[in-house]
């Protein structure tokens, strides 16, 4: 019997958040830099040697970095943008890897009206306008550039878009609209399919989110876990993954963590047991480069190498003896 190849991966969020690919107001600081294609270069190495084969990337992140605007309308992709995926596309194909690029991080979905502006591009997407010239004039030229390249994994349309949409979240800065979010969502989907040529997916916040989505047309669903998560009976991954309603299509665990300092039980290679044992396409654990102190994941930790290629190791010894 041929088993289906669970697809072990780490998050690699980033190296500098949201501006690992082209430049944002503070200048370039993208991947295609010497100094940071070493680094990325010998990380890409270690992930490999641990058995992990897809990594998964926050692209835009909150929107400061990659293309250019003019009166707050995306105009085209900056002068870096291109050059930096490319380079990462590159890496990945020398070290056996495939890249999942998380194109939009939920901060740049929500509406931070009456604080501080971070940066100029902060409101791109709170309005159709500019959701639409950024899937036109950004996303497109960029499907089209990398069109079925061997080392993608797949464009990831949103990284938990559920944290900025008011059904989901009743907090002040989750002012979109599920609908609004949903026909965004199905035009990025549609985009993929006539120009990009590999699979699509959007990383949920919850396992308990994923049915959200499922009229997106996805490739294969995304889920991300935490142990704060449990609640009431559903109390650990297993009972999470064997309550989950039958999908159509395959689900992948995009993040879980690599530990947990406010939940002593909870152990990796255990999780990722539950995972195969579950079914599922695989899983990435968050996250490979270190968190930072400022953070909201100190707690989390980041991968030890020696763990997750422990646990590889004795999976692949037990299905070749299966």
């Amino acid at each position: 019997m041929t088993l289906q190849p669970f697809l072990l991966g780490v998050n690699y969020p980033w190296s500098h958040y949201a501006e690992d690919f082209g430049a944002s107001a503070a200048g370039h600081r993208g991947l295609s830099l010497p100094e940071n294609r070493t680094l990325a270069a010998e990380n890409f190495a270690r992930i490999h040697d641990c058995g992990a084969r897809v990594v998964r990337w926050f692209l835009f992140g909150d929107g400061r970095s990659g293309f250019t605007t003019e009166k707050g309308i995306p105009r085209r992709p900056d002068d870096f943008l291109l050059r930096d995926v490319e380079t990462a596309l590159e890496l990945a194909g020398r070290f056996d890897l495939r890249l999942c690029f998380s194109l939009i991080d939920y901060l740049w979905l929500q509406d931070h009206t009456g604080k501080p502006a971070t940066h100029a591009n902060e409101q791109v997407l709170q309005f159709a306008a500019g959701r639409e010239a950024f899937l036109q004039r950004i996303l497109i030229p960029m499907f089209r550039e990398f069109r079925a390249h061997a080392a993608l994994f797949a464009w990831e349309i949103a990284n938990e878009p559920e944290w900025a949409i008011r059904e989901f979240h009743r907090q002040p800065e989750a002012k979109m609209h599920f609908a609004d979010f949903r026909c965004f969502a199905e035009e990025m989907v549609q985009a993929v399919r006539e120009y990009a040529g590999v699979p699509v997916t959007l990383g949920s916040a919850r396992l308990d989110w994923v049915r959200a989505w499922a009229e997106l047309g996805l490739d294969f669903y995304q889920a991300h876990y935490y142990p704060k998560q449990d609640s009431g009976k559903l109390s650990g991954l297993a009972k999470h993954l064997a309550a989950l309603p039958a999908f159509d299509k395959p689900l992948w665990l995009g993040e879980l963590p690599a530990h947990d300092d406010t939940t002593p039980g909870y152990a990796l290679q255990t999780s990722l047991t539950h995972c195969c044992e579950a079914g599922l396409l695989g899983a990435a654990v968050w996250r490979w480069t270190p968190p930072e102190e400022s953070g909201t994941d100190p707690h989390l930790g980041c991968v030890d190498p020696a763990i997750l290629s422990a646990w590889h190791s004795a999976e692949h010894s037990h299905k070749a003896s299966a």
